[in-house]
């Protein structure tokens, strides 16, 4: 694509060029994120198992963009995002029911936070098709793996 083009148009056919898929995931993690919003409950073994096929999906996701040399920023930030929740707790509210399953106050903060890993995807996916090159480089790598 030439370098001289207005925004407006390259941001159009990056748009026509992203594959439908990628518009469906948006619309199903606007729709679960959009559930959070109401008071729900949920089986513990949901919650951990969700928790643990999150994480190896970002593991796999540095892993496949920038190789291993991303991984030790990976588990930084892996670090950094689980301890922040106990830094800056949001009032967010957590039952624990008899059965093992807990129950989540409503909130639009799940939603918020899907669009904003989304959009880092995205934003991240698009520049690696226009500087393919980048992914080998260290400082950008560990960057996004951090983030």
């Amino acid at each position: 694509m030439p370098t001289n083009l207005p925004l407006f148009i390259v941001i159009t056919e990056v748009v026509k060029h992203t594959p439908p898929w990628v518009w469906i995931l948006l619309a199903a993690i606007t729709a679960l994120g959009l559930r959070q919003w109401f008071e729900h409950r949920i089986t513990r073994s949901r919650l951990i198992i969700a928790s643990i096929a999150l994480a190896g999906y970002s593991l796999w996701s540095a892993f496949q963009m920038f190789g291993p040399q991303a991984l030790p920023a990976w588990a930084l930030g892996s670090a950094l995002a689980m301890a922040t929740p106990a830094a800056f707790p949001l009032p967010r509210r957590i039952r624990a029911a008899s059965d093992g399953s807990v129950t989540l106050e409503g909130s639009p903060w799940p939603l918020a936070l899907m669009w904003a890993i989304f959009a880092l995807r995205y934003a991240v996916a698009v520049t690696l098709v226009f500087h393919p090159d980048w992914a080998a480089d260290l400082i950008f790598a560990c960057g996004v793996a951090l983030v």
